[in-house]
């Protein structure tokens, strides 16, 4: 389905914006940014803001000027990263997506060196950078996760469903009550979890631009900006609106709003808004090197599903909570082996995720489509057990825990998602399995 790939994206929301525009270079904006692009971001609308152009790059990179954003310190303190560079990983090559100007195969450095979008990439193993390269930001910058920070609330999920709080197999509105008697009736958390539900919110480059559809609305609560039709909405009022579409359990259909009826579910449960209780449950335990910020919608939501934001260090942090290092980052084991277990074991079929609009995106964005099927928030989980999470304008946290391996990487790109196509290669290189032990020389008679 070659026009499938061109135009339909979770992500590329450029495709479905036919207005033409001429990017700056990241590379000129590494020093900061100039006032009159503060400006023309500041009246962005929703379309400016994600279609890949200057304002993109400006709001990735500056989205607290803009949103409510709750701060979440380091507490611990720093607990910095080792370093054992690998040049090594930079020779690793790719092919190109489809719709890439760049001709490929290319490796890691070179990709790095001629990708117009690609702003940062680091490679952590067993605690140690091996891999970091920063060719059109600087270390310490802040930069959005995207969607690559959808697995922060299923994280918390899953630790209430550990402890008993919530049974993931009841309906999502024994817990939000006042959604009872809406289509989200029989709608288990599990469904949620696997964006399994059958309710009509799916994200694709069509939806996203419907004003009267419930994906388009979930971004402009979020943001406070008004819908064509309904003016400003709040965002639980467009998820409780959410219409039916099919019976849950019949394929992947990717959905933000999913995520952010998660936050809502912890919220109730806790009884305690978002950033208290992620602070409390996970971030409290990470010794960063930066804040973790949290944007927040009008009315004081968190847009967990992706308006999060730290520097790479902090961010491949997070993705070492679920790798065998996470004591050299943290003060406490956040991820319990029965979470990581479920994430990476009670999984669907690859069917189920090939069923949907965005298992094909995902497998144009891999290069391949050997993965097994999605999981609790993760697009994607292998055989192996490594599991990535991709992002809007190509931002990507990939985890292998048997490797002890964390790969992390930022871009401002929707034309060319080639960013994605690294991260599987370099963890199959052979570089980080383990060594066999050699054998001994047979003794002679």
């Amino acid at each position: 389905m070659p026009g499938r790939k061109l135009v339909s994206s979770v992500f590329a929301l450029a495709a479905a914006v036919a207005v033409a525009q001429d990017n700056t270079p990241l590379g000129e904006f590494v020093d900061g940014f100039p006032l009159d692009l503060e400006k023309q971001t500041r009246k962005a609308d929703y379309n400016e803001l994600f279609r890949g152009g200057d304002p993109s790059a400006y709001f990735n990179m500056r989205a607290s000027e803009f949103m409510p954003t709750a701060i979440l310190p380091s507490r611990p303190g720093v607990m910095p990263l080792g370093s054992k560079p690998m040049p090594e990983v930079g020779k690793v090559k790719a092919e190109m997506t489809s719709e890439s100007k760049l001709k490929g195969p290319l490796t890691l450095d070179e990709f790095l060196q001629k990708s117009d979008g690609a702003q940062a990439f680091l490679v952590v193993h067993k605690g140690n950078i091996v891999y970091e390269k920063y060719p059109r930001m600087r270390p310490a910058d802040y930069h959005l996760w995207m969607s690559s920070a959808k697995p922060t609330a299923s994280l918390v999920i899953d630790q209430l469903i550990s402890e008993g709080k919530i049974d993931e197999g009841a309906p999502i509105t024994k817990y939000l009550t006042d959604f009872k008697g809406t289509d989200w009736d029989g709608v288990t958390t599990g469904d949620v979890l696997d964006m399994a539900t059958g309710m009509d919110l799916e994200d694709t480059s069509e939806s996203r631009f419907d004003p009267d559809n419930i994906a388009r609305r979930v971004y402009e609560a979020e943001f406070g900006f008004p819908n064509e039709t309904r003016g400003v909405e709040k965002l639980r009022d467009v998820l409780r609106s959410t219409p039916k579409k099919e019976e849950p359990g019949l394929a992947f259909e990717y959905a933000s709003g999913l995520t952010q009826m998660l936050v809502l579910l912890a919220e109730e449960v806790e009884g305690e808004r978002w950033p208290q209780l992620f602070d409390r449950r996970v971030w409290s335990k990470v010794g960063a090197e930066g804040v973790l910020q949290i944007h927040l919608t009008p009315d004081g939501i968190a847009a967990a599903h992706g308006l999060v934001s730290s520097n790479l260090r902090d961010f491949a942090r997070f993705g070492m909570l679920y790798t065998p290092s996470w004591d050299k980052i943290a003060v406490e084991k956040v991820v319990s082996d029965e979470i990581l277990d479920r994430i990476r074991n009670e999984v669907r079929t690859h069917e189920f995720v090939m069923a949907g609009f965005d298992g094909p995106v995902f497998a144009d964005y891999l290069g391949s489509d050997d993965f097994i099927a999605n999981s609790r928030q993760w697009d994607v989980i292998w055989p192996d057990g490594d599991m990535w999470k991709g992002g809007l304008m190509t931002q990507g946290l990939y985890v292998s825990p048997s490797r002890d391996l964390v790969i992390v990487y930022f871009n401002v790109s929707n034309d060319d998602h080639s960013g994605h196509r690294f991260a599987r290669p370099i963890a199959t290189s052979g570089l980080f399995d383990a060594k066999k032990p050699a054998q001994a020389p047979p003794k002679s008679n």
